[in-house]
């Protein structure tokens, strides 16, 4: 299926979007355009798309699963790894779209997902999107021992060494971020990145700055 992207431009006109890597506060933001401004968001529920896929056409969307040799998944190479981390994404967007295009039209929706600009700045403008960072440091002290990554963790402590597969995994999410930065300076959109000095309230402020809200 492919929709018109003048069409979802027209239709998701009242969608802004946080794009950008691990930890740099992406999820606060969300919450703040909730509590604060009343905002609707989307969560990126990958799971929730799998009974409808199968492995031929969407071959991301079906990892990981329980089957896995663990020790493998979390060793993988770092190029490997990040390329099904996008692929993953590219695969959930027909699915999202539809979801988005689901939510009520006069309450202003907040997005939070890291993505590949491309895929989106067809209906998506860039005045309406900002890349969050933040260091390769902070990404390595924080992702995996984040609340909402326990249950990652809880399955890397079973692996054969655990400090060797978050090292890994660290990489991973490094490349990752750096990839998505990359590619939103190459299309011109504005970035911020979240730093020990940053506040949370000073964050808000600069990204409803560029949003204009």
């Amino acid at each position: 299926m492919k929709v018109n992207d003048n069409y979802l431009k027209e239709q998701l006109k009242h969608v802004y979007w946080l794009n950008g890597g691990c930890c740099a506060g992406k999820t606060t933001m969300t919450k703040k355009f909730v509590e604060e401004l009343g905002f609707q968001t989307l969560e990126d529920n990958v799971l929730k798309y799998r009974p409808f896929t199968s492995p031929v056409e969407y071959p991301a969307i079906q990892y990981p699963h329980p089957g896995l040799d663990w020790d493998k998944w979390f060793n993988k190479p770092n190029d490997e790894h990040c390329e099904w981390l996008f692929q993953i994404v590219e695969e959930m967007m027909e699915f999202y779209v539809i979801d988005l295009l689901k939510l009520p039209t006069d309450t202003p929706i907040i997005i939070d997902l890291g993505i590949m600009p491309e895929l989106i700045l067809p209906f998506i403008p860039k005045e309406r999107m900002i890349c969050l960072y933040t260091s390769d440091k902070e990404i390595e002290r924080l992702y995996f021992f984040r609340e909402d990554h326990k249950m990652i963790l809880d399955v890397i402590n079973q692996t054969a060494s655990p400090s060797e597969a978050i090292k890994n995994g660290n990489k991973n999410m490094v490349k990752f971020s750096h990839d998505i930065r990359n590619a939103c300076i190459d299309n011109g959109i504005k970035t911020i990145e979240r730093t020990n000095s940053l506040s949370v309230k000073e964050q808000f402020r600069l990204v409803r700055e560029h949003f204009g809200i």
